[in-house]
């Protein structure tokens, strides 16, 4: 039986990770799997890769033919793979772009897709799974909330349940600000940059402390389950510059919260004996209501290139079984 095809396009920290995960696991998952393109802007078009372009590609050079951003989509409609993987960066002023206009050119001709950017998924849900419809081609994104660790994927297994609401901590750099700011009394200036020496924090961290990140994962766990919840109409309030001395005894957290009528992010003072208030450093945590279970809390890593290699590994999984049906 032929090998499924697999086109990475993006090959940076999260595209390497996937490539090397898969490398290591597919013989015992017993994946018959085959990375037979990449396409990256900085690497090029590189035709069947082999396992040594992980130590090729950290270099950052070019390693295959040159690539101009406005080939790509025209490279991606050519490409004879099966799935297309995306891992572009996010652009929130362009609403998603380009990387909305790569998944919708790979459903059109005929490619599963996986994303873990948030962007496509945030700004124009209704629109790829209309193109998913249509093309009878599924979309996956588990990797753009809280990586490899279960979240709106977890209610595959509870048939039945209806989700009432949700509230959690899905961004792991102000988690961390905030752990460090409230455990060892750091100021929010200091916390920031010892988040952004450890690698938790870009250099511009502003989607991070302005809400923006946890927003977007906010509209998309909201989107899976039902709710037409955007950007606009959002409360949306970060931590930059937080005091949180004036909370007293109470944890500060930047807290996301959706139901079916409002969604928001902003810093949130929680009692001591929340379960939330204790998800430390740069974990994540989602607590779900449901109408069966009542509530149910999921704690994990939400960020990291191997732990978004998992969740894209999970979303792989899922298209191939898929497949086989």
């Amino acid at each position: 039986m032929q090998a499924i095809r697999i086109l990475i396009v993006g090959f940076g920290n999260v595209g390497q990770g996937f490539f090397e995960l898969l490398t290591r696991v597919k013989g015992r998952l017993g994946l018959n799997v085959v990375v037979t393109e990449i396409i990256d802007r900085r690497r090029g078009h590189i035709i069947n890769p082999k396992p040594s372009i992980l130590n090729e590609a950290i270099q950052g050079r070019l390693l295959g033919d040159k690539v101009e951003v406005d080939e790509i989509p025209r490279l991606i409609s050519e490409s004879n793979a099966d799935i297309m993987c995306e891992f572009t960066d996010l652009v929130v002023r362009s609403k998603g772009e380009p990387a909305f206009t790569y998944l919708a050119t790979a459903l059109r001709s005929g490619k599963h897709v996986i994303t873990t950017n948030k962007g496509p998924i945030a700004f124009h849900y209704d629109e790829l799974m209309e193109l998913s419809r249509r093309y009878g081609k599924l979309v996956r994104f588990k990797g753009t909330v809280m990586a490899g660790t279960p979240s709106f994927n977890i209610l595959n297994l509870l048939p039945g349940a209806h989700v009432e609401s949700f509230m959690g901590i899905l961004n792991g750099t102000t988690n961390f600000i905030l752990t460090k700011m409230y455990e060892e009394g750091l100021s929010f200036d200091d916390a920031l940059r010892l988040a952004q020496q450890l690698g938790y924090a870009e250099a511009d961290p502003s989607l991070d402390i302005d809400g923006l990140d946890a927003a977007l994962k906010t509209i998309i766990l909201s989107r899976v389950i039902g709710w037409k919840h955007e950007l606009e109409g959002m409360e949306v309030r970060g931590i930059r510059g937080i005091d949180i001395r004036g909370y007293g005894d109470k944890v500060v957290k930047l807290i996301a919260y959706a139901d079916k009528d409002k969604a928001y992010v902003k810093p949130i003072p929680l009692d001591k004996n929340d379960i939330l208030a204790h998800v430390s450093r740069n974990l994540n945590a989602l607590r779900l209501r449901l109408d069966t279970l009542g509530e149910l809390t999921i704690i994990g890593s939400g960020a990291g290139k191997y732990e978004t290699a998992q969740a894209v590994l999970t979303d792989l999984v899922d298209i191939l079984n898929a497949m086989r049906h």
